[in-house]
């Protein structure tokens, strides 16, 4: 297409999804310079998007106004038809999904907006404000003593408390650990003392730009720490279903990759189908309602070096057409909850927006598949008298980040035990506290802090089954079903796969089952 060279060459990429869109189709179809120019209006990113077109559709229609042609005229009637219709499609896909949902005791409370934008400085600017004013009206609430703002401390040496985000940490040469912490007033250095072994473990702990609150002697120079605290997540009440079902919580297929271990992977279906196992197994079976994915359904392609060789399946389309045929495999009484992670087909930076209803098009025509973004908190069980259990889903990028980071992680051995990670996060009541542990996309919330509290936090990405109790919170780190590869051993990974976590929500008794 001519439009396609123009853009080109003047440095715009474009997404191969734009050419199928109908309404570029349309446009093209009338005026090929039109259409260059319309798009060179809107002032578009350098790459194009088809979430860009659509979101614009408006815009273009008005410009298509402006021209007496006929041509152009009935142009306007035809994408003023398509663009109103596919909004009314859909409102009513989208109460389709809510009745259905509704009907299987799910609602998703927590989904979060994922549509791409250009940065700006004044965009990480709200971002880390939001964090600090969430945060500091959380530790205000605790007992601090002389609680004040940085920028109203003074000279005389006296008990002071300061709540702040973390700037720098660094040892000094003493071998005590130096923070500099700020708030919107100003910036404090903050020294912790070796010889106080319990604190100083305790502050060894405190990540870059998390919030803290930190009580102390001092002046407007430096604060002499004597206590730290987090924002964590408090005490959780234990809820129970008045019914018996259960859950199952497995992640990170890999479909597509020569190491996807199918076999065992079919073997659980079959297991959740009722057709293996003995009675009591099959019995159970019978009353799984739910099934949580959280990520990695697809190995992709080029999500590390030379990850082609190791490749069954070199499409993309065809590993999530592949996977849909699996999952399809499972009886239709059970609801699948599924969300992205840094091998599937959308953008790794987080929160990541739902799969790509073109490229992972099987997976929206199943009718008992539940698509939420990542992270997601999804409420399941709900009845007239019982108010469910709120599932946190998150890929869990950060996991990997912070096993490998903070000392007392690294010493515990967190790569074999990944729950150790979790009950790290919800102490700091955060996903990814730290701004260079993940990738994340800047919005005037952080979306990454948890302001719901949720009854069970379920994580995937580093291949590992592990569950651990926090305050009345389960974590649960699910397991894979990829065998190690070559790239894996090179990073020290240990995977441990063909596991699935199955909870009994009546009893909350939870077990690892091995399908290996």
């Amino acid at each position: 297409m001519k439009f396609v060279q123009t853009l080109m060459q003047q440095g715009y990429l474009i997404e191969p999804a734009v050419l199928k869109s109908e309404i570029i189709n349309k446009i093209n179809s009338v005026d090929e310079n039109i259409l260059t120019n319309l798009i060179l209006d809107l002032n578009p990113p350098k790459l194009i998007s088809k979430d860009f077109i659509l979101s614009n559709i408006e815009k273009l229609i008005e410009k298509l106004k402006i021209n007496p042609n006929k041509k152009f005229q009935e142009l306007v009637k035809c994408l003023s038809t398509l663009y109103l219709g596919n909004e009314k499609l859909k409102k009513v896909e989208e109460t389709k999904k809510i009745e259905f949902r509704s009907s299987r005791g799910i609602v998703i409370t927590e989904e979060y907006p994922t549509k791409a934008k250009k940065l700006e400085v004044i965009d990480f600017v709200h971002y880390f404000r939001n964090r600090f004013d969430f945060f500091k009206k959380l530790l205000q609430d605790r007992k601090l003593e002389g609680l004040t703002s940085i920028g109203k401390l003074y000279g005389n040496r006296r008990r002071i408390s300061v709540i702040g985000l973390v700037y720098q940490k660094r040892y000094t040469k003493n071998n005590n650990l130096l923070l500099e912490i700020e708030d919107m007033t100003g910036r404090i250095r903050v020294v912790f003392n070796k010889e106080r072994k319990e604190l100083f473990e305790k502050a060894e702990n405190i990540v870059l730009d998390e919030v803290i609150a930190v009580s102390g002697s001092g002046n407007d120079e430096i604060i002499f720490a004597n206590d730290v605290l987090f924002a964590d997540v408090g005490l959780r009440e234990l809820k129970r279903s008045s019914e018996e079902a259960y859950a199952v919580f497995t992640a990170d297929l890999h479909v597509g990759s020569d190491k996807f271990l199918e076999k065992n992977f079919l073997k659980f279906i079959s297991w959740i189908n009722g057709e293996i196992g003995n009675d009591k197994q099959k019995e159970i079976a019978k009353k799984i309602k739910y099934l949580f994915m959280p990520g990695d359904l697809v190995d992709s392609i080029g999500v590390y070096p030379a990850q082609e060789k190791e490749l069954l399946i070199k499409d993309v389309y065809e590993q999530y057409k592949y996977c849909a045929n699996l999952l399809g495999k499972i009886r239709k009484d059970v609801t699948i909850i599924l969300c992205p992670g840094n091998h599937d087909a959308v953008r790794l930076i987080e929160p990541q927006p739902k799969f790509d209803p073109e490229i992972s098009s099987p997976l929206f025509e199943m009718e008992n598949v539940v698509i939420t973004t990542n992270p997601s908190i999804v409420n399941i069980g709900r009845t007239k008298t019982f108010n469910g259990f709120n599932i946190l889903m998150y890929h869990g990028r950060s996991v990997d980040y912070y096993m490998n980071q903070v000392d007392s992680l690294r010493i515990a051995n967190a790569k074999l035990n990944p729950g150790l990670v979790l009950n790290f996060l919800l102490k700091k009541r955060h996903l990814a506290p730290g701004h260079s542990c993940t990738t994340i996309l800047p919005y005037d919330k952080d979306f990454l802090a948890l302001r719901t509290i949720p009854d069970v936090i379920v994580t995937g990405h580093v291949h590992r089954s592990a569950i651990l109790n926090y305050n009345g919170i389960l974590a649960i780190s699910c397991a894979c079903w990829q065998a190690k590869t070559p790239y894996q051993d090179k990073l020290g990974h240990e995977p441990d796969p063909c596991k699935a976590c199955l909870l009994n929500l009546k009893t909350r008794k939870i077990n690892v089952l091995d399908f290996s």
